[in-house]
């Protein structure tokens, strides 16, 4: 074959490889339906229940009591909030030391199982 040949060749093999990336289906879907969920792997639960009062107010008893342990006199204003023992911490501390030693405060508190700290230092960061 002529060097001729081989350039219509790759020109149509190039061709043909653009052609099939400008479909937008990928080769998976294209050979196998996707099959529909089996009645057995459905969920059986609806929504989760709502929150009982109980729960409730054992969430507010524990943000009580982290907002007084790290509570500081003319300090930085800390947003607790706590549901089933998760507290998170949110607002603006003064250093990178008040974030941390906030957070183990907030741990210290019995009925904390961990802390999410979302506290922001303003300086020194």
């Amino acid at each position: 074959m002529n060097r001729f040949s081989f350039r219509v060749i790759g020109v149509a093999a190039a061709l043909a490889g653009l052609a099939a990336c400008n479909d937008p289906t990928p080769q998976a879907d294209r050979s196998v339906p996707a099959a529909a969920p089996s009645p057995s792997s459905r969920s059986t639960n609806a929504a989760p229940a709502a929150s009982s009062p109980a729960k409730l107010a054992a969430d507010k008893d524990l943000s009580d009591k982290v907002k007084h342990a790290v509570e500081e006199p003319g300090g930085s204003y800390v947003e607790v909030a706590a549901s089933d023992g998760v507290v998170t911490l949110s607002g603006a501390v003064e250093l990178p030391a008040d974030k941390h030693r906030i957070a183990l405060a907030a741990m210290e508190v019995e009925g904390v199982r961990s802390v999410v700290n979302n506290l922001v230092a303003m300086r020194g960061s």
